[in-house]
């Protein structure tokens, strides 16, 4: 019998993660950054959510940060972002009604942002979060089957789209601490002062300014 929500986060190979940062971080650098994002972005969901929590990575380095935060952990194959969230979905077949993906790049997010779009998804239809590029920072699927993913470019637009074409109740969302998500140097300037302690303390180290780090 399926009940409750279900979140999850698919996360890439922290090796091969903001790669466009690299001018700027070292990989190393950018390695600490994403497994610190991920930790910030967990400890915002289970402050809002004590249901299921999903992590889908084909990195193992996220396993312990998951754990930690009471998440289960799915190993994917690293074929892409769709395809991870597909599996998730997949894995949550029979065990969840309603499933909410976020990805592990947002470390300003904030429980009540979080909170709010677990309200919406309380009735069935599919919610979109954008983001100020037109991605999607959230994406909320009742039931999980509703429409596929679409992840990428221009993805909000996509989901509308399907929503639509599904014939599904749309609701979309404007929250401010899912406006962003950090793909950049510029956006990380942007949310510096907004992040959570374990991507402040990275940043910290890594003095991050807009010129680079040192």
């Amino acid at each position: 019998m399926s009940h409750g929500t279900a979140v999850i986060v698919a996360v890439q190979d922290a090796g091969r993660a903001k790669s466009r940062l690299g001018t700027h971080l070292s990989a190393d650098a950018r390695r600490a950054l994403v497994i610190a994002m991920l930790d910030d972005v967990l400890a915002a969901i289970r402050e809002a959510h004590a249901g299921t929590v999903v992590v889908v990575s084909a990195d193992a380095v996220y396993d312990s940060i998951a754990r930690a935060h009471a998440a289960e952990v799915i190993r994917d194959t690293g074929v892409g972002y769709n395809a991870a969230v597909a599996l998730a979905l997949t894995f949550l077949a029979g065990r969840a009604s309603a499933a909410l993906v976020l990805p592990g790049d947002l470390p300003q997010l904030q429980a009540r942002d979080v909170r709010a779009v677990l309200n919406t998804l309380a009735s069935p239809g599919v919610v979109v979060v954008a983001s100020e590029d037109g991605g999607t920072t959230a994406l909320g699927l009742h039931p999980i089957g509703v429409i596929s993913t679409a992840f990428g470019p221009e993805s909000a637009r996509l989901h509308r789209a399907a929503a639509q074409a599904a014939g599904a109740t749309l609701s979309e969302l404007h929250l401010d601490s899912l406006r962003v998500d950090v793909d950049t140097l510029d956006d990380l300037t942007e949310v510096r002062d907004r992040v959570g302690p374990a991507t402040a303390e990275v940043l910290e180290r890594l003095f991050v300014t807009r010129g680079g780090a040192s």
